[in-house]
């Protein structure tokens, strides 16, 4: 019987220190830029998808892209370099107060982590934040998989581009209920 109160008191512990990542997209301060990322594997196609939008404290975009690239070996690498590819896209836009958001959990602790980052995708992880680093201020947040839907989208859309689609200020139609559905 003591087994037994003893794991229902340990299973309670755990459930109640377990914070559940944000499901909706929710807008930065003021003054601040909040770049959503993803990446999506087609691995028939032997390419990946990688997906950023920036959008500012009203949830209006800013800039948006759409990259496809070869295949990585792992997701987490993909979301790395989706994770990288958000920063890079911050300098190209002279954004320099910046969150990243990501619904990979091990990419976005590797990020928050103090230190650098021993694993597969390490490199591109300390990469990204050595950009980071270079800005006024840049800090790295989860969302759930349903705060994401945007930039999986664009992600999943790089199969069918040359190389890489950007929007400023604007996106494709069809992408406006995904965008509509993130807002409400």
């Amino acid at each position: 019987m003591m087994v037994r109160e003893f794991l229902d008191a340990n299973d309670q512990e755990q459930q109640q220190s377990v914070r559940r990542p944000s499901a909706r997209w929710s807008p930065p301060p003021a003054g601040t830029y909040k770049a959503n990322f993803d990446a999506a594997l087609f691995e028939e196609l032997h390419y990946a998808g990688l997906g950023v939008v920036y959008r500012d404290h009203s949830g209006q975009v800013i800039a948006a892209l759409s990259q496809r690239i070869g295949l990585p070996s792992t997701v987490e690498i993909a979301e790395a370099l989706a994770a990288r590819r958000a920063m890079e896209f911050a300098r190209e836009l002279s954004l320099f107060n910046v969150i990243l958001e990501g619904d990979c959990l091990r990419v976005v602790r590797a990020l928050n982590a103090s230190g650098g980052c021993n694993t597969l995708y390490g490199h591109v992880v300390n990469e990204t934040k050595r950009l980071g680093a270079a800005l006024r201020h840049c800090s790295y947040q989860h969302v759930g998989r349903d705060g994401n839907k945007l930039t999986h989208c664009l992600a999943r859309k790089a199969v069918s581009t040359a190389d890489i689609d950007v929007w400023v200020e604007d996106l494709l139609g069809d992408l406006d209920a995904v965008f509509q559905s993130d807002l409400s």
